[in-house]
C-alpha cells in the first residue's frame, strides 16, 4: 500500500493547530515525526497523524453536560462551589 504524506497546509486544516504549536508537540514528543522530503520540504505521515487525532479526541470525551451549561457555562458543581 502507498504511504499517503501530508504537507504543511493539509496538516493545519486536519488538526487545527498552527505551525509553531505542532512544533513545540512534536519537540515534547507529542505529535508525530516530520519526514524529509527533499532539502526544503517536509511532510507527516497521514496515518500517523489521523491516529494522533483520534487519540487526541479520544482523551477530551468526557460525560456530557459535567462541566458545562445548555448555554456553556461552567456547572457551579464542577467548580466545587455550593449551589
Amino acid at each position: 500500500m502507498k504511504e499517503l504524506i501530508l504537507r504543511e497546509a493539509k496538516v493545519k486544516e486536519t488538526t487545527g493547530l498552527s505551525k509553531s504549536t505542532r512544533w513545540r508537540l512534536e519537540k515534547a514528543g507529542d505529535f508525530p515525526k516530520k519526514v524529509q522530503l527533499s532539502p526544503r520540504a517536509v511532510g507527516w505521515r497521514a496515518e500517523e497523524v489521523i491516529q494522533w487525532c483520534k487519540e487526541r479526541c479520544e482523551a477530551k470525551k468526557g460525560p456530557v453536560g459535567k462541566h458545562t451549561g445548555a448555554a456553556g457555562t461552567v456547572d457551579p458543581e464542577a467548580r466545587g462551589e455550593a449551589l
